[in-house]
């Protein structure tokens, strides 16, 4: 197996998916700027959950899109239009109508019940891409937090992703089993993520802002694994 400058383990997406072991309950967080892949690797370990709801925030949204066209994803605009829960299996898109910007109270009701319903129940697969917009425009920090803090009790996973780590809480990294790091080079973001995850600030630094375009440095929170991985792109 390949090492890096560094001295971390350089491995394909095939022997990247052979070893990582996601449990129910573990969460697992993507940090990098628009454009990196982080959407792409979500969707490549989404599969793995049996019930998985995808919180869609912007008026059009390829990613979105793309769950719903080829994922077997149902979209709802409110908590209350899923399916029954009769199958073995449930994969949706909460999509509230966004046409206008008064249309951010409705979205925000309607994940903000979901979220909480589905902490009730216990079980679900949260996938939230937009980690700023939930924090910062519908002011949902608080049920996040809980997310995270309490999740696993309730077999919770929360997947979420960010493009300014410096910008939402930091349960984000350090209640995740699973972080995947793209190359930043911004002093705030750095400072920020230096030293989670086992690493000492000095290692993840260097790491992170050496990562080759498309590759993500996966560290394990847990048992301090740490492999330098490129997902699939599409």
């Amino acid at each position: 197996m390949p090492l890096t400058d560094h001295g971390i383990p350089s491995v394909s997406w095939e022997e990247f998916l052979r070893r990582f072991r996601w449990e129910q309950g573990e969460h697992v967080s993507f940090i990098g700027p628009t454009g990196s892949g982080k959407t792409t690797l979500a969707k490549q370990l989404l599969h793995r959950r049996d019930y998985v709801c995808a919180l869609a925030t912007k008026a059009r949204d390829k990613t979105m899109d793309g769950l719903i066209r080829q994922g077997g994803y149902k979209r709802i605009r409110a908590w209350d239009e899923r399916p029954p829960m009769v199958r073995r299996s449930q994969r949706i898109v909460l999509w509230p109508r966004f046409r206008r910007p008064e249309d951010v109270a409705n979205q925000q009701y309607q994940l903000d019940r979901a979220m909480r319903e589905m902490f009730v129940s216990g079980g679900w697969c949260l996938f939230a891409d937009e980690l700023y917009y939930l924090c910062h425009t519908l002011k949902l920090t608080k049920l996040l937090e809980t997310y995270w803090t309490q999740g696993r009790s309730m077999g919770l996973s929360l997947v979420g992703g960010t493009q300014r780590p410096a910008h939402v809480p930091l349960f984000a990294y350090d209640q995740a089993t699973h972080l995947f790091f793209w190359r930043d080079n911004d002093e705030t973001n750095l400072r920020r993520v230096a030293g989670l995850g086992g690493m000492s600030a000095k290692e993840i630094r260097a790491a992170v802002t050496t990562l080759p375009k498309w590759h993500a440095l996966y560290v394990n929170t847990r048992d301090g694994e740490l492999m330098i991985v490129k997902a699939p792109r599409g």
